[in-house]
């Protein structure tokens, strides 16, 4: 249930172009989304501050058209967000959720 609200708020956030990611679990979804686009040198298993720098790393390099609002806006809320240190499992499946585009088929 987690996984489906911090899914659905970043997508809504993504389509509105509004708010901030509030939270991890919001932040690896949207960096799993980077990772299908950008060459983000990380994965579900990185911690949070690790990845966050590692997705500061990949935004450099990553331009998106000026016709992909949802990418400018990803970049944004991305470029913005500051993580906590936590970590759980449920953060990795939803950095696969956003790289794979789909519910991954391991769901708990």
């Amino acid at each position: 249930m987690v996984a489906e609200l911090a899914v659905s708020s970043v997508e809504k956030k993504l389509e509105m172009q509004a708010s901030v990611i509030v939270g991890n679990y919001e932040f690896y979804y949207a960096s799993g989304k980077l990772a299908s686009v950008a060459a983000l040198q990380a994965d579900e298993t990185t911690a949070p501050m690790e990845l966050k720098e590692a997705v500061t790393a990949a935004l450099e390099g990553f331009v998106p058209s000026a016709e992909d609002a949802n990418g400018i806006y990803l970049k944004r809320l991305l470029e913005r967000y500051r993580p906590a240190e936590e970590y759980d499992e449920q953060m990795a499946f939803l950095f696969r959720w956003g790289r794979e585009g789909r519910r991954p088929e391991n769901a708990e």
